[in-house]
């Protein structure tokens, strides 16, 4: 697998989808990743952050080459 570099994340996500199949619509709704930010809470210091979904992936992705036990 080649090195996921942070500088071409979004060129590597630009294929990602997000599908919300719990949507009250006859078909899936489907969201670009690279169109897409998470907002939530850091339960650490409860501030409210926003982050694009197409970092995650990146983090994910990093995170899964490193061998690291929190990704799953």
């Amino acid at each position: 697998m080649a090195e996921y570099s942070s500088h071409d994340w979004r060129k590597n996500t630009d294929d990602a989808v997000v599908v919300d199949n719990n949507s009250a619509c006859f078909s899936p709704i489907t969201l670009k990743v690279n169109d897409c930010i998470v907002k939530f809470t850091d339960p650490t210091n409860l501030k409210k952050e926003e982050i694009d979904l197409s970092r995650l992936i990146r983090v994910f992705v990093n995170n899964k080459e490193m061998n690291r036990k929190s990704v799953k």
